[in-house]
């Protein structure tokens, strides 16, 4: 995910919160699934500003991983890294296990 769309769904997330937020102070006898999504968006706005893997992919072949909060700082973490004479960064994106366990396969 990137900067722009990380930017867009917290302001989402945090209006819904404040919105929940009022509801549940203002409202007489509000009902627990408030309480509820309300959690649940907080998880979500919790999760956007936490660092993900990201999977590395070199020029030529290889790999390796780093930890960004989006798309545009693992790249430019990556390339701070390991850009140099005999590496080149071609992309990252979202590790998965199933990505990670498939390269790992060149190893056995």
């Amino acid at each position: 995910m990137n900067k722009k769309e990380i930017k867009t769904l917290t302001r989402f997330y945090t209006k819904r919160i404040a919105t929940l937020d009022y509801v549940i102070e203002h409202v007489p006898g509000t009902m627990s699934n408030i309480n509820e999504m309300r959690k649940e968006y907080q998880i979500k706005l919790d999760e956007l500003s936490a660092a993900k893997e990201y999977m590395i992919n070199f020029e030529g072949g290889g790999w390796n991983t780093t930890y960004a909060t989006n798309d545009e700082d693992a790249l430019k973490f990556a390339k701070a890294e390991y850009d140099g004479e005999h590496t080149k960064v071609r992309s990252v994106r979202i590790s998965t296990k199933e990505g990670i366990d498939a390269a790992m396969r060149n190893f056995y």
